[in-house]
């Protein structure tokens, strides 16, 4: 994924050229050693594997302004990748909270807004029993930008 790419790409840290051995290291555990005892095979793969998921997270976390390091190096499309791909994947989806954290302390005006809405239902006495699960749809609603539009200025994408 390109979006990862260019975070471990452009990052100076040692640690970010970790990505292509731990993903091999993730498929093949036994490249390059002889491993003597079976479960370390298993250990090895799942170290690398939590390795190669979670060292975008570590790297971007390194980066003193990432959307100074970072600006133009995304495409619209690369964005709109991550974003999707994080809706489905757990750690991406994590990586995405991170960027947009990331984007809230540092790019106030970008930060998403709460709306208030009328939730006086929550304490009217009802005489339907279930009455009460109803009124719990008219919970507050966040109101944000578009996640890929907020990403796309915080990394001064044009196209």
């Amino acid at each position: 994924m390109k979006f990862i790419d260019q975070i471990l790409s452009n990052s100076q840290i040692k640690e970010a050229k970790l990505y292509g051995p731990s993903k091999k290291a993730a498929e093949r555990p036994e490249t390059g050693i002889t491993i003597q005892t079976p479960a370390a095979f298993h250990v090895i793969k799942d170290c690398a594997t939590l390795a190669n998921r979670y060292l975008p997270h570590f790297v971007f976390g390194h980066y003193a302004n990432p959307f100074q390091v970072l600006k133009g190096k995304f495409t619209k499309a690369d964005i709109a990748e991550f974003v999707t791909e994080a809706n489905s994947d757990i750690v991406m989806h994590q990586l995405l909270a991170l960027v947009i954290s990331k984007v809230e302390s540092t790019m106030p005006q970008l930060k998403a807004s709460i709306t208030n809405v009328d939730i006086s239902g929550f304490n009217s006495p009802s005489t339907d029993p279930y009455g009460d699960y109803e009124s719990y749809s008219s919970a507050p609603v966040v109101q944000q930008q578009d996640t890929v539009s907020i990403l796309c200025t915080a990394f001064d994408v044009t196209q």
